[in-house]
């Protein structure tokens, strides 16, 4: 009877056992997933922090990059060498807010305005500015590299851009006109040949009929501005009440010409009676 007594007990024991070490296992794997969870979370925002460092410049706020020091790439999608600056760049912007740097980046693809202000032909192309003073980066695209051109202010020694190609003068804002301009006309075209199916020559065709048509139109404006500012000058006479009405310029030239009359009529009489006493004798 003694051993039937214990037997249950045993059973109870085990179990209990059983039952607080899956609970205790089940405890250390929440924990697990919580601290796995803050994990991602904080790997998360350090990401994202990285990502929004680097400055998205548009024509719209392209001013900002005038004022203080600035790191700035101008690069394209398709671009390969592009992409593989992307990580240099992205680990480059997340070091040099403790230097007192910011860092942007220009797609040429949507902001043709900024590389026309820029000049830029090739990409990637780096810019580094300093109080609107523009200089091209033209050492080799790693971090440390960037690091030591702003740290070591090795910037000093590049010559800066000259005021009128930079990005603030009337000339290179002149020029984003035109690469805006050749934007717009890009995307005409495609909105003729691509959504109203018209062929390409008919799109060609169409800009030269236009360029011709603004042409004349601004060749007439400047004829009609320089006749208002340099008005012509008037010689012929103007009569007025039957009365000829001479302009001082054609005073001035008649009455010089009465005054050297009688002379030349003087001259040519001496000169008759020189020949007349020559023949004589």
């Amino acid at each position: 009877m003694a051993q039937l007594k214990i037997k249950p007990s045993r059973k109870l024991s085990f179990i209990n056992n059983s039952f607080s070490s899956k609970s205790s296992s089940s405890q250390l794997m929440q924990s697990q997933l919580c601290l796995f969870v803050v994990l991602v979370g904080f790997i998360g925002g350090s990401v994202a922090e990285t990502e929004t460092s680097v400055l998205t410049i548009t024509d719209a706020n392209w001013t900002v990059i005038m004022d203080g020091e600035w790191m700035i790439k101008f690069v394209a999608p398709w671009c390969p060498a592009c992409a593989q600056l992307k990580e240099q760049w992205e680990r480059f912007s997340s070091l040099a807010a403790s230097m007192g740097v910011s860092v942007g980046e220009v797609d040429v693809t949507q902001q043709r305005g900024l590389s026309g202000r820029f000049l830029v032909t090739t990409v990637p192309t780096i810019f580094h500015l300093k109080e609107g003073s523009v200089r091209r980066y033209v050492s080799l695209r790693e971090v440390e590299e960037y690091q030591a051109y702003v740290s070591n202010r090795r910037w000093e020694e590049v010559e800066p851009l000259p005021f009128w190609k930079s990005p603030s003068s009337p000339v290179m804002s002149c020029m984003a006109g035109l690469f805006r301009l050749s934007q717009w006309i890009r995307r005409s075209h495609g909105y003729l040949t691509g959504d109203l199916g018209m062929p390409a020559w008919g799109s060609y065709l169409s800009f030269a009929i236009a360029t011709l048509v603004i042409g004349l139109l601004m060749g007439l404006v400047q004829v009609l501005l320089a006749d208002c500012l340099c008005p012509p000058r008037q010689k012929e006479k103007e009569e007025k009440g039957g009365v000829c009405v001479f302009t001082p310029e054609e005073r001035q030239t008649s009455e010089a010409d009465e005054e050297e009359g009688p002379n030349k009529g003087e001259e040519l009489k001496t000169q008759r009676q020189r020949k007349g006493e020559t023949t004589v004798t």
